[in-house]
């Protein structure tokens, strides 16, 4: 048994952790970005396999003050690199900073300059920390190679594009944390979203939402502004019981040195074996745009679920149920970002509240709503309200229970 972290985006780790529990992995707690677990082998592979929320699971190695370099080097080569290297293998250094760090990292530098007598004045030295991604990520690989040249008597060489061992340094509020990243590319990368239209959700996002509002794939499912259909794919992906994690080649936890290979193939094969052959459901997109329907169908087929879900090139004003119901709305308008935008998306707003109010009574609406100005021109009362971030915007998912017509 070891120790993990699933990193996920605010607000979506209650969903991570029930995707936990479900595979059995122990010990769950959740805090803000994340959410600590342990494990097996086995059930760090189907993690790896079964996980749709989070975008990495790390295995936490070493936690320490990192206020400067040195205090960064001495720490990090304490660490028994030689447990997870050798010189035969490749090397990749990631490292993220947060708070007051990063924003001083994105800060531009300071020159020196003429003070007002015009003699020659040198800028004030930066405060001391560790301010930059890259340079950390460069100490922090001296200090492996380092290490493993004193313990085995050579280096192991990095190899940015296609690692064997990705190790992941984090850093906040003065201190880091050294993890091995068991995934390697995001999660969020399934594989099958070659194209896009503006604005898209990650798929880790998408699934994440479906999860929270506690649709179990048995009833029917409608994005009435589907766009290039990811909500609907990931409920496709639910509905059918497929494991995101099987169309991805690898994992890097593949070349840790504690890899099973009879215990992955077991894991894999169960898996594989959990699909079904047809959803249990009506799953459908419609979208007024005949080109993000078209990305739609595309994205759908590279899933593997073009068989089990529905798009259709239909406005919003159109828009009634795809089947009978009742049944479950979920769907994520355009935003606003954009100077005068907001004018022009009041109508669009309306017309949403005005159509689920008129067609979809006894129906559930989950609307992600990323102004909510706007989202109050719905007209209807939310009686849920979750907080999350599509990427850098605060959102609020919001929860309709649309009445019956008498």
């Amino acid at each position: 048994m070891h120790e993990y972290f699933a990193v996920t985006a605010r607000g979506i780790e209650p969903a991570t952790a029930a995707e936990l529990a479900r595979i059995g992995a122990g010990n769950i707690r959740p805090v803000v970005g994340g959410v600590h677990f342990e494990a097996s082998l086995a059930t760090l592979y189907s993690a790896c396999l079964w996980l749709r929320t989070p975008s990495r699971i790390l295995r936490p190695l070493r936690e320490f003050a990192a206020q400067t370099a040195e205090m960064l080097y001495s720490q990090t080569r304490r660490v028994r690199w030689e447990d997870y290297l050798n010189p035969s293998k490749t090397l990749a250094v990631q490292a993220t900073i947060e708070g007051a760090a990063a924003r001083r990292e994105h800060a531009k530098p300071q020159a020196a300059g003429r003070g007002d007598r015009g003699r020659r004045v040198e800028r004030a030295a930066p405060q001391q920390g560790i301010h930059h991604s890259m340079f950390a990520a460069l100490k922090i690989k001296d200090a492996i190679v380092d290490r493993l040249r004193r313990e085995q008597g050579a280096r192991p060489n990095v190899d940015r594009d296609n690692p064997d061992v990705i190790v992941h340094a984090h850093f906040a509020e003065g201190r880091c944390s050294l993890s091995l990243d068991a995934v390697g590319s995001s999660l969020h990368e399934r594989g099958y979203r070659s194209q896009s239209v503006a604005a898209p959700l990650k798929e880790t996002l998408a699934a994440a939402i479906i999860e929270l509002i506690g649709w179990d794939g048995n009833t029917p499912f409608y994005d009435p502004m589907c766009g290039s259909g990811t909500l609907v794919i990931e409920a496709a992906l639910k509905a059918l019981r497929i494991a995101p994690g099987l169309s991805r080649d690898r994992f890097a936890c593949q070349r840790w040195p504690d890899y099973d290979g009879v215990v992955w193939q077991q894991v894999f094969e169960e898996a594989r074996k959990q699909k079904l052959s047809t959803a249990p459901c009506e799953i459908v997109g419609s979208d007024a745009e005949v080109a993000a329907i078209r990305t739609a169908e595309v994205h759908a087929q590279r899933a593997g679920v073009n068989r089990a879900v529905r798009f259709i090139v239909q406005p919003l004003e159109q828009a009634q149920p795809p089947c009978a119901g009742p049944g479950t709305i979920v769907t994520n308008p355009p935003y606003g970002e954009r100077l005068g935008d907001e004018a022009e998306l009041t109508a669009l707003y309306l017309r949403l509240g005005e159509v689920l109010s008129q067609r979809f009574g006894g129906w559930t609406a989950w609307v992600l709503a990323g102004n909510l100005t706007l989202a109050r021109h719905i007209g209807l009362s939310a009686t849920e309200k979750l907080k999350l971030f599509n990427g850098p915007i605060p959102c609020r998912l919001l929860k309709f229970g649309i009445p019956t017509a008498e």
